[in-house]
């Protein structure tokens, strides 16, 4: 009989099998570098960021070097299950390297930003298959995927330098009990690179309601 983990190993499995390796770009999505410091605890009214390159769409453009200031609506921070915390915005203008102030304010431009960390599409691949064949030998050999990604833990000492405790580190990220582990936090540096994506408006405003409900929960649980 099926227990719950081998259930969820095997909806994963065929999910990833699916997904794995396909890359999507999107036209709308945007690296930048923050201008400023952003934390939860205080919570700025607006933030801005640096353009590193063009930024182009059907109704706007957006020069590099360009300082674009938006409204935060809302910011979440991270979550169980690899949610990575992020901040909900809404565009008001940008200016330019030349002093040049474009109001953005009547495009309706609402977005989402998320600390940014460039991964090689390769090096996902190649740990995607290993994920895929690891929680498949996991669901039929009880264990195998444990030793596994503590042997390679060991091996590379990338989770610590220690090699026993690096080996631990690796092997829990990449058991099952990865997916409850939490995602990016949304605590950013001065210059960090984030990246940007356009949402519609109903989406920024869903997603704000749905932040401070979550908050509200909290507020009356503590």
């Amino acid at each position: 009989m099926f227990n719950i983990k081998k259930i969820f190993t095997i909806i994963f499995i065929i999910e990833l099998l699916i997904t794995t390796p396909v890359y999507a770009k999107d036209k709308l999505n945007a690296i930048v570098n923050i201008n400023q410091e952003f934390s939860l605890s205080e919570i700025p009214d607006e933030i801005e960021f640096i353009t590193v390159k063009n930024i182009s769409a059907d109704d706007y453009s957006i020069p590099a070097d360009s300082v674009i200031t938006a409204e935060v609506l809302e910011a979440q921070k991270e979550r169980r299950w690899h949610k990575s915390g992020f901040i909900v915005l809404k565009a008001k203008y940008y200016e330019t390297k030349n002093s040049e102030k474009i109001n953005l304010e009547n495009k309706n431009l609402y977005l989402i930003a998320r600390k940014y960390e460039k991964i090689k599409g390769k090096d996902v691949a190649i740990h995607g298959t290993e994920t895929v064949l690891s929680l498949a030998a996991s669901f039929f050999v009880p264990g195998i995927d444990i030793a596994y990604f503590f042997t390679k833990g060991a091996i590379t000492k990338e989770k610590n330098p220690n090699w026993f405790k690096s080996g631990v580190s690796n092997a829990y990220d990449n058991s099952i009990f990865w997916f409850w582990l939490k995602g990016k936090p949304i605590e950013l540096e001065e210059d960090e690179t984030v990246k940007l994506k356009e949402i519609k408006e109903k989406r920024a405003y869903k997603l704000k309601s749905q932040i401070q409900r979550r908050k509200m929960k909290k507020k009356l649980i503590n």
